[in-house]
């Protein structure tokens, strides 16, 4: 199962570089990059309702949500940072490059979130193949600006 799991992951990263492509082609019918992000988020705000109500969801108990600590609200906002960030630089530097930036940064970040378990997680600490994986990554970012 782990693997079917894996190869679904693999498909929507398949799809963040044609959404990233997509997104950068709609901001030149838009007068800057923050507007395409603005019209992706409200897209994806609808497609969400629809899901929500597709899944028969129940709506979120409000007084639920203001209990959680403020910083988990962050996600939002990051979101808003990546595909804004997506947009801007895929004219400058490529699709490749932005995405195996992004991807690098996210490894990196992401072995220091298991490692020390942050967020409540599971800790899965670092070793040689996890730090062998990530510079593989640099490398890859370095050919790529390269070549």
């Amino acid at each position: 199962m782990k693997i079917f799991f894996t190869f679904i992951v693999l498909i929507i990263g398949f799809l963040l570089a044609i959404q990233g492509s997509i997104n950068t082609q709609l901001t030149t019918y838009l007068k800057h990059p923050l507007q395409g992000a603005l019209v992706n988020f409200m897209v994806g705000f609808i497609c969400l309702i629809g899901l929500n109500f597709l899944f028969r969801t129940q709506t979120p108990d409000w007084e639920q949500v203001k209990t959680a600590p403020w910083y988990l609200f962050a996600g939002g906002m990051l979101g808003a940072i990546f595909v804004s960030s997506v947009i801007f630089f895929i004219p400058k530097i490529g699709v490749t490059t932005v995405l195996a930036a992004a991807i690098a940064g996210q490894m990196i970040a992401a072995s220091i979130i298991d490692h020390f378990g942050f967020f409540g997680l599971a800790i899965h600490h670092m070793n040689a193949g996890r730090i062998a994986g990530i510079l593989l990554l640099l490398a890859g970012i370095f050919l790529i600006q390269k070549y």
